[in-house]
Order: structure tokens, then C-alpha cells, then sequence
């Protein structure tokens, strides 16, 4: 009985495994743009996939030893001052370990290529900066030429498709956290120093922009647009003042 009980344990114990499975499917039938977005995607992917494989290994290897009868051997008896039997194989434990290691290195190397990706800005000649301040509960949007707005007023963050944008995102207040989900972008807005981000977009079109800092009492509220302009359009917008 108690081994049907640890079974029947083991088996409902899988449950938040593949419920977690499926919600991190869902989430992937709508995917992001951008080249961060594929960035970003890529190493999720390889970080879940790898934990996937992880999970299967060990969930099968408790249920092989849940239903496998182990009787003890006679030889196995503990004597004080004597050594214990050897099991296992040192071949094995050495190709787990290299195994491990492997992985660990590739993985190593992939996530500070990432990491490398989303820090340094990979610039162009007609690059530019906006400065983000982040105020309870919009967003205030200053541009090299002076044009200066808020999304308060419900205009949007303007960009040209396919150049790098760097946003350089503070804190009017009290701490906010600037996001654009569908490009896979956060950048912390704290009151004490900048922080900086960049952005490829490679589709026009109009995304959300939202606050992933609980910032106070109308946080939900604290919510924008960017739009993704073709570059003949964001040129006559930009250098007419920011007049449509």
C-alpha cells in the first residue's frame, strides 16, 4: 500500500509540471518582435528546454525507484569498523559529471553573449537617445531637438523601424520600471541615477508600454504606446517639431 501511495504521489506531483508546460506554450503562441525578442526567446527557450529534459530525467528515475523492489543484501551488513560496500560504477559518476559540465559551460557562454546583447547598443549613424522619466503615473518622453511630451496626454513614444533607439530611463519620483513586453524590454527607473536601454524595432506598428514597478496606488494606470514608424514618416514628425 505504501508503495502504490508514493506513486500516486509521485504521479500528482507531475501535475504542476505540465500545467507550467502548456502556460509556457501558451505564452509562446504569441510571440515578440524584434531582435531582442529573439534574443530573448532563444535563451528562454534553451533555459526551459534544458529544464524540461532535467525533470523528465528525474521524475523517471523516482518512479523507477518507487516501483523497483531493492532487497538488501546479505553482504550488505554495517560492521563497525569496517568500510562500506561499493556501489555504483566511477565510470558513470565521471561521464555524469563531464556531462554536466558541458552544459553548464554552453550554457554559460550563451547567457553572457545574451547579456552582452541587451547591454551594449550595436549603433548606427542615425541613432539617437530618448530620455525616459518615469512620474505617478505616465511617462515623460524628451528627445535630442528639444520635442518634449508625456503620455498623460495619450500621444505615443515615437521611433523609426529598423534603427537602434537608445532609451536612458530615470525616476521622476518614486521607483517605476519602464517596459515594452513585446520587445522583451525592462529598464528600471530609479529617482538616484539612469539606467539605460536599447531597442531595435523591426516591424512598424503600435505597442504596449507598461510599468513593472508597483509604483503606488494607480500603478495599473501607469500604461503608454510605442509607435514604430517608417522612417520617411518619423523624419517629417521629427524634424517638424513633433507636429502631426
Amino acid at each position: 500500500m505504501s508503495k502504490i501511495k508514493n506513486i500516486s504521489l509521485a504521479i500528482l506531483s507531475i501535475i504542476p509540471l505540465l500545467l507550467t508546460f502548456f502556460a509556457i506554450i501558451k505564452w509562446f503562441q504569441s510571440p515578440g518582435t524584434g531582435a531582442h525578442a529573439e534574443v530573448y526567446d532563444e535563451l528562454f527557450l534553451t533555459y526551459w528546454s534544458l529544464g524540461m529534459v532535467v525533470a523528465v530525467i528525474v521524475y523517471g528515475v523516482f518512479i523507477w525507484l518507487m516501483t523497483t523492489a531493492v532487497e538488501e543484501e546479505p553482504d550488505d551488513v554495517r560492521i563497525l569498523g569496517s568500510l562500506p560496500v561499493e556501489r555504483g560504477s566511477a565510470k558513470i559518476a565521471w561521464t555524469v559529471t563531464i556531462v554536466i559540465t558541458a552544459f553548464l559551460l554552453i550554457l554559460s557562454q550563451i547567457t553572457f553573449s545574451s547579456i552582452d546583447f541587451f547591454e551594449n547598443p550595436e549603433l548606427e549613424e542615425d541613432s539617437f537617445t530618448v530620455k525616459v522619466t518615469g512620474w505617478q503615473y505616465y511617462w515623460e518622453y524628451e528627445y535630442p531637438n528639444g520635442i518634449t511630451y508625456t503620455s498623460a496626454v495619450g500621444e505615443p513614444l515615437r521611433i523609426p523601424v529598423d534603427t537602434p533607439v537608445v532609451f536612458e530611463v530615470i525616476g521622476g519620483d518614486v521607483f517605476h520600471s519602464f517596459a515594452l513586453p513585446e520587445h522583451r524590454i525592462k529598464v528600471d527607473a530609479l529617482p538616484s541615477r539612469p539606467n539605460t536601454g536599447w531597442i531595435l524595432a523591426e516591424e512598424t506598428g503600435t505597442y504596449p508600454i507598461r510599468c513593472y514597478e508597483l509604483c503606488g496606488d494607480d500603478h495599473t494606470l501607469m500604461i503608454g504606446e510605442l509607435e514604430v514608424m517608417d522612417k520617411n514618416e518619423f523624419d517629417a514628425w521629427y524634424s517638424g517639431g513633433g507636429q502631426q
